[in-house]
């Protein structure tokens, strides 16, 4: 009796740590910056301006995270929470429900600190408000950041 129960307590610190090097091993998006851009490629403040976003973040160092190629999925969301696609076929999964994304991009992640840079450019009406940047990777959100357009 007294086995089974060590094997049981085993087991169940077996999947404890399991657990912990799954969530060790996730990338982790920091320093996330957004640019709105007018037509002349120079910062924009107004919504009515903006022709392009220019968005940036930082992929931390991680000894844990397997090396190789990444996709990420980028997601702007206007201030009534709509996510900017430019298809409706532009989708991935997320907590077991299908959403849409806005940018897909493909990066070689090596462990090391890295830089990412990626664009959207504004096809839509943008109207005044609080936006938001979501950063996902292998199913998880890595990274969050609002911004507000005049």
């Amino acid at each position: 009796m007294q086995q089974s129960q060590q094997i049981s307590t085993l087991s169940e610190e077996k999947k404890n740590l399991n657990k912990k090097v799954t969530l060790a091993a996730q990338l982790d998006a920091t320093n996330i910056w957004i640019e709105p851009k007018n037509k002349r490629d120079k910062k924009a403040k107004k919504a009515k301006d903006i022709q392009k976003f220019t968005i940036g973040f930082t992929l931390v160092k991680n000894i844990t995270a397997e090396t190789g190629e990444r996709t990420l999925y980028i997601n702007i969301y206007k201030p009534n929470n709509d996510v900017l696609t430019k298809s409706a076929d532009n989708t991935f999964s997320y907590e077991n429900r299908t959403l849409p994304y806005s940018i897909k991009k493909y990066v070689e992640y090596n462990g090391e600190e890295q830089s990412v840079t990626v664009y959207w450019n504004v096809d839509e009406y943008l109207s005044a408000g609080k936006y938001r940047v979501d950063i996902f990777a292998e199913g998880t959100l890595i990274g969050s950041q609002d911004f507000t357009l005049e």
